[in-house]
């Protein structure tokens, strides 16, 4: 009997050792898997902001190119893509924060050429594998259009994954309000994406015997951008002014719908007289704007002062520049310094 219970004992002390061994265990992997989940969590956290900082720099850079442009093809205007008489290059680097006080066609230009440079710089690094989690797109599965003696194959540019991305970073920076400057800068945000998605252009590699080019395959690739400022350019030329009627815009002129799917630019104010120096809304004047006849020719630089009532005065310079410049064996170039004249066109009042 005695036996019996000491046996009975010793197998229930057994037990109550187990169980805590048991109970132990499951609290050491409990707190294993904690730290486990922590651990992915937290790199998780870490590749998105990684991720998110990558993707906001090449926005910035994006910005940046866009604004340039607009530089580029405005640099012979009356309106020079200037705010306050800085470049807005310079002012902030991604335009959102730049806009003009009013909604007009030059407001209009900046909102598209910014939206699609930023398009285009995304689509460009993801398709030099920058950008985690983007690919090129293969188009095998799209019907080619034309004789058949072409295929899709290769990698194309992978534009949807360049406008998705510009969509969340700058339409989000918009009022969640349907008031009518919301609604216009969204329009014109996408009016910027659809010309960088209309100039894809078709790049092709031939096939066949000795290079006959009896089949080719092709891919779909980014324009050059200066392509895409081009006509952008020429849409702000035939941009249209808008009212916003029961959260539609419509052509002021014509009371025509404007969709979504309405390549046409728009804007809700006539644009300032940027011959006059106005600050409240955005005009740096042009009395004292220089121009160089390297860049523009004197006639254009006259032509500036004159279109806005006020003096061309020529200003004759020297600057140093290499001249006879010869190839030495081996390896050089060696220039002599020449003087060269220029001439610099100064705006002032007659």
């Amino acid at each position: 009997m005695r036996l019996a219970v000491t046996v009975s004992v010793i197998f229930s002390l057994v037990l109550l050792c187990a169980e805590k061994g048991t109970t132990q265990d499951r609290k050491e992997k409990t707190v294993a898997t904690l730290q486990h989940t922590q651990k992915l969590t937290l790199l998780k956290l870490f590749s998105f902001f990684q991720a998110y900082s990558l993707l906001q720099r090449i926005v910035k850079a994006g910005g940046h190119r866009g604004l340039q442009e607009c530089e580029r093809q405005f640099k012979n205007e009356v309106w020079n893509c200037s705010i306050n008489g800085k470049h807005v290059v310079r002012e902030l680097p991604i335009f959102v924060k730049t806009t003009l006080p009013q909604a007009t066609r030059e407001t209009a230009l900046l909102h598209a050429i910014s939206s699609a440079a930023i398009t285009h710089e995304i689509t460009f690094q993801c398709r030099q594998n920058k950008i985690p989690g983007c690919r090129c797109v293969d188009l095998k599965n799209e019907q080619p259009k034309g004789n058949g003696d072409w295929q899709w194959g290769g990698c194309s540019d992978n534009i949807w994954f360049g406008e998705n991305k510009t969509k969340s970073f700058i339409d989000s920076l918009e009022s969640p309000k349907q008031n009518a400057r919301s609604v216009v800068n969204l329009h014109n945000n996408e009016v910027g994406r659809k010309v960088v998605r209309s100039n894809l252009k078709r790049e092709c590699k031939c096939h066949g015997v000795t290079g006959s080019c009896n089949l080719k395959t092709c891919w779909r690739s980014l324009a050059p951008f200066e392509t895409v400022g081009t006509e952008l350019k020429r849409k702000y030329r035939n941009a249209v002014k808008v009212r916003l009627v029961d959260n539609t815009l419509r052509e002021q002129q014509r009371d025509k719908p404007v969709t979504r799917r309405d390549k046409k630019m728009v804007f809700l104010d006539s644009s300032p007289d940027y011959c006059v120096r106005n600050l409240t809304v955005g005009s740096p004047g042009m009395l004292g704007r220089t121009c160089s006849d390297e860049d523009v020719g004197l006639n254009k630089c006259r032509s500036l002062c004159n279109s806005c009532k006020l003096k061309p005065e020529k200003e004759l310079l020297e600057k140093q520049v290499d001249c006879r410049c010869k190839f030495v064996w081996c390896c050089s170039v060696k220039c002599a310094t020449c003087t060269k004249e220029y001439s610099v066109t100064t705006c002032t009042k007659r």
